[in-house]
């Protein structure tokens, strides 16, 4: 049986013309009429944690019922973080990482300190936000939830699917094979 974990991104994204729809409930319909017939045959699995779940269901407000389908073929489960090990050389370099960025973070700081953009009608505070994060956190393993997909997906020997950089990336470190979303759409076609 071929495993996938599926992050958040793979649903919401929409930037990503995938050929599933033009919103994010119709994504999730299209999937689950290619991931049925493939749940029911035994052909795939397909995981995600409680925690990407629980993201995804952030961007349903008040039509949670939306999801109700989509658990029928999606497997929703915790990685036993107990029960893996890794190599520490991945740790220390996570850790040389956070300081890095960190360190960019706060030199981007100063520097809208030191040269504040002219007010052209945009937030400044929204503005510095931005470049926070994007220095800090594009390209990077920034979430627990992303950590928890990498562990699921090591755990299950899983293909991670995802359009986010940072955790494909991470994905590979920590020795999980990785797809972009259209590949596995691709994937999907291919095992109907």
């Amino acid at each position: 049986m071929i495993k996938f974990v599926i992050d958040t991104n793979f649903f919401v994204n929409l930037q990503r013309d995938l050929g599933l729809g033009e919103n994010k409930e119709a994504v999730i319909e299209s999937f689950i009429s290619y991931a049925s017939p493939l749940v029911s045959k035994e052909v795939a699995q397909f995981l995600t944690t409680p925690d990407a779940l629980h993201e995804l269901e952030s961007f349903f407000d008040g039509t949670p019922q939306t999801l109700l389908p989509l658990r029928s073929v999606l497997t929703i489960s915790s990685p036993n973080l107990t029960g893996l090990s890794f190599d520490a050389t991945l740790f220390e370099r996570l850790v040389a990482e956070i300081g890095t960025r960190l360190y960019k973070g706060l030199r981007a700081a100063e520097e809208y300190a030191k040269n504040p953009p002219l007010n052209d009608g945009e937030n400044p505070l929204r503005t510095l936000r931005d470049k926070y994060r994007r220095t800090t956190r594009e390209g990077f393993l920034d979430s627990t939830t992303d950590f928890g997909l990498i562990m699921l997906s090591r755990e299950r020997d899983a293909s991670l699917v995802s359009s986010d950089a940072g955790l494909r990336t991470w994905a590979r470190l920590f020795g999980c094979t990785e797809m972009l979303p259209e590949e596995f759409v691709k994937r999907l076609i291919s095992l109907r």
